[in-house]
């Protein structure tokens, strides 16, 4: 049972580690270095800290019940990342000066994450 209870806070540090290269790998995009191998990656570690975001989420719900703000806090998460995401895909180049705050905001957000699901 205690291992279960470590799982969120190992989940936590690898996708805070994958949003830090994603970060570093969606500056190089912006850039335009070598968009072809950054963009892989840039994607893949996206894909995976949405799925680790869903299953600490999941996790989360179940270990500690379900509470109202915490819906809200994962939901929030969630959203950052969508508007990420719609900005990218509008491809205006104007705004994307916002998605390198955002990506800081998601390894913030992925910290806070890391920090509450240590245990005391």
């Amino acid at each position: 049972m205690q291992t279960l209870y470590m799982l969120p806070m190992i989940m936590a540090s690898i996708a805070l580690v994958l949003a830090t290269s994603s970060f570093i790998s969606g500056l190089q995009l912006i850039k335009g270095k070598r968009a072809s191998v950054n963009g892989i990656i840039h994607r893949i570690n996206g894909y995976c800290s949405v799925t680790l975001l869903f299953s600490i989420a999941v996790l989360s719900f179940i270990l500690h019940g379900f509470s109202g703000w915490a819906l809200f806090g994962w939901l929030c998460a969630l959203g950052l990342i969508a508007l990420k995401i719609w900005i990218v895909r509008r491809r205006a180049r104007r705004a994307f000066k916002y998605v390198s705050w955002i990506g800081a905001t998601m390894i913030l957000i992925w910290l806070y994450v890391l920090i509450t699901n240590i245990p005391l």
